[in-house]
């Protein structure tokens, strides 16, 4: 065997080792194991092993690449974050209390971090978040010479890197804690499941459910996605793990590589506000504001069905409109055999539901426990050599390695957005830029929504969802508050156009990943994806204006507002298509469009409820009457004439 095989052997050992200590360190968090054993161990302690050891796994993959000239580089520095983390682990305690007696220990292990993490982003995710904190970095220690109200006062540039190496509020705080002991858990229970078929099961049971009518095809593709992202939580895996099988299907059916690549995208987009995993920003969330995960979910439920039945109307409009076929002649697969090969899949997300709303128990232990339940099946189904769903000691081994390789990325963002929020602390600049906002916002909250919006589009344009929204819920989320908008409705606003950014051009990352596997123009596909995902930039404004959409009201409200939104969505899909169940005129279109958008307005608010009721009342109307008739005539009439 010759040196390079050796080391390449070697360094993937290593790089599994360390990618399953990740998860097996936050379950032994979760569960109290160290107290148990009667150790005084911080969580700061543990989340910052498990931060090294993702770094550690960056490093190892890049000496891995074959284009890697600095190999010996890559390896330093993945045995000096190792070092690093067991520095911390060992001193975190006395540094974080008494950092001033030791400050040239401190000093190096702030520059450590830095040095370490800078690195880490870079290869991740570019060099947005670098650069934001560089930014801030110099603001902390020359903001005397901003000039104007954001003038700051200046710190040593030496008490600032202790403070983001040492500081349980910056690197190790809250920001990384939440994401080392719930997000990675939800990783894990969610690599579990697709390695138990669980990805497969959710093709099949679309396929099953919603592959009927004009556009089938992609009627599938958008029913899969929303399936599988309730155990991907990520648009971009979601398009690799979907997209891989519905593009060439839809492909197949007429759609062009573009707009296939494009219904994919934005479909699997919506993953990310589909419970019950979601993505990380939705644990973030629950942390921050201190409320149950399960009441993150019921916000969630309704907000992410309107977002796939948006893409569903428009997919039936266009299919119509283009006399696209179904997928009728195609053999649907029996229910009860779907069901028989996900029996796994659907008893694990039923432990998971169980842990979470019958027995009360945190979002993290729930998961841990609906990951036993369903590692345990899997072994038993492997021994007893059942058809489907079994999985070997190596395979369970596999797992957990790929829920610690894709956890990495999370831990490190997560790191880099504690360091900013902690500079922003350190140097009062977020206090200060939130009540500029807030005083912006007293004079138009709706001017101020479109600014976060607008924000946090622009962030996503180099950051993935989790950083946008750590950035926004500390900056923007206070304000909204502040005006008067509850909570959870300022935080999911911020949190969906986060999401949002997957597909808005220039930078539309899913609408990228799946036009690779189509085989489309990337920049084409964006535009596409957004023409498709268009109708979804409205919703969160109905968070802000229509509470009922978050369970934030009584059922009926909750009710009526779920069905005038579909509405309103129906109504302007058709009338920028030009056709709904059939052609629509030029005055049909004006018509129900002017309904639509009135529909979308808080009358309730502006004028009074009646005529809010009655404005969703006249567009279903004109909507079941379309729907219902034909050439004019009645289908009920016509089908009794025949």
């Amino acid at each position: 065997m010759t040196d390079h095989g050796l080391r390449g052997r070697v360094t993937r050992t290593t790089l599994a080792g360390l990618a399953i200590v990740v998860p097996l360190i936050a379950i032994a968090g979760v569960l109290g194991v160290p107290q148990k054993l009667g150790l005084m161990i911080f969580p700061q302690q543990l989340a910052a092993l498990m931060l090294c050891a993702s770094l550690a796994v960056c490093f190892l993959r890049g000496s891995l690449s074959p284009t890697a000239r600095f190999w010996q580089l890559d390896l330093g520095l993945a045995a000096l974050s190792l070092a690093l983390g067991l520095h911390v682990f060992l001193r975190f305690q006395i540094l974080s209390e008494r950092s001033h007696q030791y400050p040239t220990e401190a000093l190096i292990l702030g520059c450590v971090v830095i040095g370490l993490m800078m690195e880490g982003l870079r290869r991740v995710i570019g060099y947005t978040l670098v650069v934001i904190f560089g930014l801030l970095l110099l603001y902390a220690v020359a903001g005397h010479y901003v000039p104007g109200a954001l003038q700051g006062r200046p710190q040593p540039l030496g008490d600032v890197v202790r403070f983001l190496g040492t500081d349980s509020s910056a690197t190790w705080g809250q920001s990384l804690q939440i994401a080392a002991f719930v997000v990675v858990l939800f990783v894990l229970f969610g690599a579990f499941l697709i390695a138990t078929g669980g990805s497969e099961f959710f093709s099949n049971l679309a396929g099953r459910i919603s592959g009927k009518g004009p556009g089938g095809a992609a009627k599938v593709a958008v029913t899969a996605s929303c399936l599988t992202g309730m155990i991907s939580g990520s648009a971009v895996s979601n398009v690799m793990t979907t997209g891989v099988v519905t593009i060439p299907v839809m492909k197949r059916a007429g759609f062009s590589a573009t707009n296939a690549s494009a219904i994919e995208a934005v479909a699997s987009t919506g993953g990310q506000l589909m419970p019950p995993l979601m993505g990380a920003a939705a644990f973030l969330m629950a942390e921050i504001l201190r409320v149950p995960y399960r009441d993150i979910i019921v916000a969630a439920a309704l907000p992410a069905l309107l977002y796939f039945v948006s893409i569903y109307v428009q997919i039936d409009f266009m299919a119509r409109r283009d006399n696209m076929a179904s997928m009728e002649a195609t053999r649907r697969q029996p229910f009860l055999e779907i069901l028989a090969e996900g029996w796994i899949s659907v008893l694990a997300i039923v432990a998971l539901m169980l842990g979470i709303f019958a027995f009360n128990h945190s979002a993290e232990v729930a998961a841990v426990y609906a990951t036993g339940v369903t590692v345990v099946l899997a072994l038993g189904a492997y021994l007893l050599r059942l058809r489907h769903g079994g999985m070997s000691p190596r395979q369970i081994l596999k797992a957990l390695v790929d829920a610690g390789v894709s956890t990495s990325e999370v831990l490190l963002i997560t790191a880099a957005a504690g360091m900013i929020i902690g500079l922003m602390t350190l140097t009062g600049l977020g206090f200060t830029l939130s009540y500029y906002l807030m005083t912006f916002g007293s004079e138009s909250l709706f001017a101020l929504l479109l600014l976060s919006a607008g924000i946090a589009l622009l962030l996503g344009l180099g950051l993935p969802t989790t950083g946008v929204y750590l950035l926004l819920a500390t900056l923007t989320a206070p304000a909204l508050v502040e005006l008067g908008v509850p909570p959870i409705p300022a935080h999911m606003f911020l949190l969906y156009y986060g999401m949002l950014s997957m597909i808005t051009p220039p930078i539309a990352l899913a609408a990228f990943a799946a036009a690779s596997i189509g085989g489309a123009n990337q920049h084409k596909t964006g535009i596409a994806a957004f023409r498709f995902g268009w109708l979804s930039y409205f919703l969160p404004f109905f968070f802000i204006y229509k509470p009922g959409l978050l369970l934030e009201t009584t059922w009926p409200q909750a009710v009526y507002v779920f069905v005038s939104t579909i509405v309103s969505l129906s109504l302007i899909a058709a009338a920028f298509l030009g056709h709904g169940h059939r052609k629509l005129g030029w005055r049909a279109r004006a018509v129900w469009l002017a309904l639509g958008v009135a529909i979308m307005f808080p009358l309730d608010r502006l004028l009074f409820s009646a005529l809010d009721y009655s404005v969703a009342m006249l567009g279903l109307a004109v909507l079941l009457q379309h729907i219902l008739m034909r050439d004019g005539r009645f289908l009920t009439l016509r089908a009794a004439r025949e």
